[in-house]
């Protein structure tokens, strides 16, 4: 019963996603520069979350090399870029002003209690060291360890981060051309 309940709210916490796209893809008005910021935004962002999804082995071993060796969440970091980028290539303010408080009041504080109990969980002190030492969203200057491990293809597969890529591509497609549905529709 209670893995019914929490697939369900999971589920249910995705519907302000949803909402926000749609609004973001109806009310857009791309122009030039936010048409610029916006992609160099959105690119920004999908490479710092490549980047960590290809480091990123969960609750297999405690992540610490890519940028997990700068900050503790760099998908959170990808994630707001792409979402800020989205909202200045539509033209939507408040939407990239609702999405802000959301992260940032809502989001974060319920992400950081979970996660940080998951992994304290299954990493104990070692995670309690890397919590202590390095931030969550503002990276440090140094790496955190020497460890070298390479990126790995299979980690961005096995983090379903092609599917966020596919979602992105199909985001800037459908923003770039909402000012041509008017001729369609």
């Amino acid at each position: 019963m209670d893995d019914t309940r929490s697939s369900w709210r999971r589920k249910f916490r995705r519907v302000p996603l949803f909402i926000g796209a749609f609004l973001l893809v109806i009310f857009a008005k791309p122009q030039f520069p936010g048409i610029l910021i916006g992609m160099i935004l959105i690119f920004l962002g999908e490479g710092v979350r490549l980047w960590a999804a290809g480091h990123l082995q969960k609750n297999e071993v405690l992540t610490v090399t890519g940028p997990y060796a700068y900050v503790k969440n760099p998908l959170y970091i990808g994630s707001i870029l792409i979402t800020a980028g989205f909202c200045i290539l539509g033209d939507n303010i408040y939407l990239l002003a609702a999405t802000f408080f959301m992260f940032c009041f809502h989001y974060i504080p319920y992400k950081k209690k979970v996660e940080g109990d998951r992994l304290r969980k299954i990493f104990g002190d070692r995670f309690d060291d890397y919590d202590e030492k390095v931030p969550d969203y503002l990276p440090r200057w140094t790496p955190y360890s020497k460890e070298n491990v390479s990126w790995q293809f299979k980690c961005v597969i096995e983090n379903s981060e092609e599917g966020i890529l596919l979602i992105v591509i199909v985001g800037i497609l459908l923003i770039l051309s909402r000012p041509f549905w008017k001729s369609i529709f």
